[in-house]
């Protein structure tokens, strides 16, 4: 962590305790609106959605934060976010229907999905979607012949150190790669104002912010070598849950980009993407046992959603807790969700050794990437999602 302190073991101890009451709170929540156990379910708080969008906006005075829709694009968030006075990202030409059925002021939605179909700007031009990101000289020159006069920002790769999904893989412009996109635009006539970066999905390291906080700034340099007064610096998403001791508040995260936005001029635009951190606290998914095995002497745990029901994360070791209604003594159970794929596993992970077929489970910091990257592949239910008080 980038702290201006090294926490004692007493601070530490208190995180995790913080952490142990966190994840029930959000089962309490949820056992009192749930009833008779059917189906998955994922319950998802108003109250902490709310306070969560206000914590980042305390936290962050000057970045205008844009909600990353498909972080959970559900209909009721979405809603609640705008009351809340969210902006937005959006990825999809479904993203921006949404926007357009919530009625969000269309100014202030951005595009930032770098790799976009011609049909998808297309209809992003014609419903007034004015910024669109790129990283590439291609996709300039794909929006150029459909929309000359829309607003670029440019996505540059940044280190992401301490991230539990990396990015920078899939996108970013290396330095080296930058000239490139800037010939395109001046070559097509394009406004080239703004630039983003993205620090990876679930980062604990603050340092990710701060330096590409500094790269932008030299980006900046070369936009107005070339002719163009930036208007935008767009520091994107990644602030974390607290799932252990070691990840960073979304305050200490501030105080760090509060200091280094110091050094940019009054006239940019600051915006961030906040996806996971306003809405992954806020939902607690309920599953339940259908079946146990053992498979040469390793014990299994048969759950009645999985890998394509909303816990696809939790295949890829993102570091979730989960939560029994029994007691008993803890043991490493392999769990698996119920689909005939053997992809359908989820890791190893402590359940009470008593665990028996139908208990109910609970699975807190789900509000994020669950529903909305769940399918109903072999027939299984999508969790439904309700939002309670």
């Amino acid at each position: 962590m980038d702290l201006a302190f090294k926490e004692t073991d007493s601070e530490v101890e208190r995180r995790r305790m913080s952490l142990e009451l966190d994840a029930r709170e959000q089962m309490a929540f949820t056992t009192s609106y749930l009833k008779d156990y059917s189906e998955p379910l994922l319950v998802v708080s108003e109250s902490r959605l709310r306070n969560n969008a206000r914590r980042f906006k305390a936290a962050m005075p000057r970045v205008r934060p844009h909600f990353a829709v498909k972080a959970n694009p559900h209909p009721e968030l979405l809603r609640i976010f705008k009351e809340e006075g969210l902006c937005f990202e959006i990825a999809s030409i479904a993203e921006l229907d949404a926007m357009i059925e919530l009625g969000a002021d269309l100014d202030t939605v951005f595009y930032s999905n770098p790799i976009k179909s011609p049909a998808s700007v297309k209809r992003a031009a014609a419903a007034g979607i004015k910024w669109y990101v790129v990283d590439t000289p291609e996709e300039v020159e794909k929006i150029a012949r459909i929309k000359p006069d829309a607003k670029l920002y440019l996505r540059i790769e940044v280190s992401n150190e301490g991230s539990v999904f990396p990015l920078t893989r899939k996108f970013g412009a290396k330095p080296s790669g930058i000239p490139a996109v800037i010939d395109a635009a001046k070559s097509n006539g394009m406004a080239l104002t703004g630039v983003t970066f993205h620090v990876g999905s679930q980062c604990n390291n603050i340092a990710n912010w701060t330096k590409g906080i500094n790269a932008v700034k030299d980006v900046f340099t070369q936009l107005e070598h070339n002719g163009w007064t930036p208007e935008l610096l767009n520091i994107g998403g990644g602030y974390p849950l607290l799932l252990s001791a070691d990840d960073p508040t979304i305050e200490e995260i501030g105080m760090s980009i509060n200091e280094e936005l110091k050094s940019i001029p009054d006239s940019v635009q600051i915006m961030g993407e906040p996806g996971r951190f306003l809405v992954g606290s806020a939902g607690c998914l309920v599953t339940q046992v259908i079946g146990l095995a053992t498979r040469d002497e390793q014990r299994w745990v048969y759950l009645d959603t999985g890998f394509y029901g909303g816990l696809m994360e939790m295949a890829e070791s993102f570091p979730l807790k989960i939560i029994s209604e029994r007691t008993g003594e803890p043991h490493l159970w392999t769990l698996a969700g119920p689909t005939c794929d053997s992809i359908d596993v989820l890791g190893e992970h402590s359940l009470p050794s008593n665990t028996e077929v139908e208990d109910i489970l609970y699975i807190p910091n789900l509000g994020a990437y669950s529903t909305s990257c769940a399918c109903d592949f072999n027939g299984f239910p999508v969790p439904e999602m309700v939002v309670v008080a």
